[in-house]
C-alpha cells in the first residue's frame, strides 16, 4: 500500500492553503495579540533576553523569542509564524492526500473551525506555550516529507528531518509523537518503495543528526555551549504521585519535610490531593498544613519508588485519575484551556486588545466543559478514518497508522510523566489527532467523490 502514495500525492494547492492559512491566522491572533503569556512563557522569553540559566523548560523555545526579536519582531512575530506554519502546514498535508481541490479546500477549512468547536485547541493557539510551536513544527516535517514525495525532491527530506527535530528540541516528549513516522520515512523515503539505499541511508543520517541536535539542545546553552545541570524534571511528578497515592491508600508517604517538618495524616493528604495539578495540592487551603514542594526532592525519588511498590494499584489509580482530566473525560470543566492574560512582567509586554481577549477568553471558558467539545473526541475521530483507510486499503493508510501510532503514544507517555493535567500538555497529539481525522476523511472519501464527479462528466458529454 505505502508503495502507491508517493506517486498518488495530489497538488498542495499552494493559493488556497497560504490563503487560508493566512485568514485563519488573522482570524485567530487578532483577539490575543501579541499572544498570552504565563509563567513558563516569560520564563522561555526571559532567557531569550538574560540568557539561558535553567533546562527545566527545552530552552529552544527562548531561541525562538530571540530570533524573532532579531528581526524586530518581538513575541508577536513568533505568535504570526507558529500560527501560520501550524495551519499553512495542516492545509498543504490536507490537499496532497485529498483528491478534488473543492473538497481539499473545504477540509482545510473545516481544520480551522474545529478549533473553535474544540475551545481546548482554540485556547493553545490563543498563548505562547511551547505545544503550539512543538505541534506546527511537527506537522511542518510531515508537509514536507510528503512534498518531497510528491515532487520526487530528495533535498527536502533532510529538511522535514530538520522540523521533526525542532518539534522534539521543543517538548521532551514530541519524540515519541513522530517517532513512528519517522520509521516509515527510513523504511520508505519517498512514499513509494523505491527510495533505495542511498535515500535511506541519508534520512537516516539526518535523524541521526536531527535529534542528536534536538538532545543537545537539552544539555548545552547557546550561544556560549555550556553545560547546564540535569533539570531533574521528574521531580515534581513523583512528588505528586506520592501524594496521590497516599490519598487513594489512606496512608501517608510523604517525609516530614514537605509538611513542614512535621508529619500530618493521610486526612490532610486526602483534602490537599488534586488529580488536576501539583500546585493545586500545594496550594494553601483554611485548616490545612501546607505542603511544599522544595525542601524534600533529594528524597522524593526513593519516596516514590517506595510508595509505588507498596501501592501499585493506588499509583495506577492516581495516574488514571490524572488521565481523566488530561484528555477531558471527567464530569467537571477541562482543566486549564486557556491563559486569561499576560502576567505581570518587568518586559512591559501587555495585551494590545484587553476588550477582545476578554470576549476570547469566555468564550473558551464557557464552552470548553461542553460534552461534544472535549479534546478526547479527536483521538476517537482519527482511530475511526485511519481504521476506514486500513480496511479500504487506501494508499495513505500506513501513513495514517504511523501517524496515529504517535498520537496515541504521546498521550500514553504523559500517563506516567505528567504533573498536571493541563489542556495544553496534548496539544501537540490532539492537532495531530484533527488532521488524521479531516486529512483521513479526504483519504476515504476524496476517491469516490472523484469517480462519482468523473461519471457525471463523462454522462454530460455524451
Amino acid at each position: 500500500m505505502a508503495r502507491d502514495l508517493g506517486t498518488s500525492l495530489n497538488s498542495p494547492g499552494w493559493a488556497a492553503s497560504a490563503i487560508v492559512a493566512a485568514g485563519v491566522t488573522a482570524l485567530f491572533t487578532f483577539p490575543t495579540w501579541p499572544g498570552l503569556m504565563s509563567y513558563d512563557s516569560h520564563v522561555a522569553y526571559q532567557q531569550s533576553r538574560e540568557g539561558v540559566f535553567s533546562m527545566l523548560w527545552p530552552p529552544l523555545h527562548a531561541y525562538l523569542f530571540t530570533l524573532a526579536r532579531s528581526v524586530g519582531a518581538d513575541i508577536w512575530g513568533l505568535f504570526v509564524t507558529q500560527t501560520f506554519l501550524l495551519f499553512a502546514a495542516a492545509n498543504l498535508v490536507i490537499h496532497m492526500l485529498t483528491p478534488g481541490r473543492r473538497l481539499a479546500a473545504g477540509l482545510s477549512v473545516c481544520f480551522a473551525l474545529a478549533f473553535i468547536y474544540i475551545p481546548t485547541l482554540l485556547g493553545s493557539v490563543f498563548a505562547h506555550w511551547r505545544d503550539t510551536p512543538t505541534a506546527s513544527f511537527a506537522v511542518l516535517g510531515l508537509a514536507l516529507w510528503l512534498l518531497a514525495a510528491r515532487y520526487r525532491a530528495g533535498w527536502l527530506l533532510p529538511v522535514a528531518v530538520l522540523a521533526f527535530a525542532v518539534a522534539v528540541g521543543l517538548r521532551y516528549n514530541a519524540f515519541v509523537l513522530v517517532a513512528f513516522v519517522m520509521a516509515l520515512m527510513v523504511w520508505s523515503p519517498l512514499l513509494d518503495g523505491r527510495g533505495g539505499r542511498g535515500a535511506r541511508a541519508m534520512v537516516a543520517v539526518a535523524l541521526v543528526a536531527g535529534l542528536a541536535l534536538a538532545w543537545g539542545s537539552t544539555q548545552w546553552r547557546l550561544p556560549d555551549l555550556r553545560r547546564m545541570p540535569n533539570p531533574g524534571n521528574l521531580a515534581g511528578t513523583q512528588l505528586f504521585d506520592v501524594i496521590g497515592i497516599s490519598a487513594c491508600a489512606d496512608r501517608n508517604f510523604l517525609p516530614p519535610e514537605v509538611s513542614g517538618g512535621r508529619a500530618i495524616s493521610a486526612y490532610h493528604v486526602r483534602r490537599a490531593y488534586d488529580p488536576r495539578h501539583l500546585q493545586l495540592a500545594l496550594a494553601d487551603k483554611p485548616g490545612q498544613p501546607m505542603l511544599k514542594e522544595s525542601g524534600a526532592k533529594a528524597d522524593i525519588p526513593g519516596v516514590w519508588r517506595r510508595a509505588v511498590l507498596a501501592e501499585p494499584v493506588c499509583y495506577l489509580d492516581h495516574r488514571r485519575l490524572v488521565a481523566i482530566e488530561l484528555m477531558g473525560m471527567s464530569k467537571a470543566a477541562v482543566y486549564y484551556p486557556v491563559h486569561a492574560t499576560i502576567d505581570v512582567n518587568a518586559y512591559g509586554l501587555k495585551l494590545t486588545r484587553p476588550r477582545a481577549t476578554f470576549a476570547a477568553v469566555a468564550y473558551i471558558e464557557r464552552n470548553a466543559p461542553e460534552g461534544w467539545r472535549r479534546p478526547y473526541l479527536l483521538y476517537l475521530g482519527a482511530l475511526l478514518a485511519t481504521a476506514a483507510a486500513l480496511a479500504l486499503r487506501r494508499p495513505a493508510a500506513p501513513l495514517m497508522a504511523a501517524l496515529m501510532a504517535g498520537v496515541l503514544a504521546y498521550p500514553a507517555l504523559l500517563f506516567l510523566a505528567a504533573p498536571a493535567a493541563d489542556a495544553r500538555y496534548i496539544f501537540p497529539s490532539s492537532v495531530m489527532a484533527l488532521l488524521l481525522m479531516v486529512a483521513g476523511t479526504g483519504v476515504v472519501l476524496g476517491p469516490r467523490l472523484a469517480e462519482r464527479s468523473s461519471s457525471r462528466g463523462k454522462a454530460a458529454t455524451r
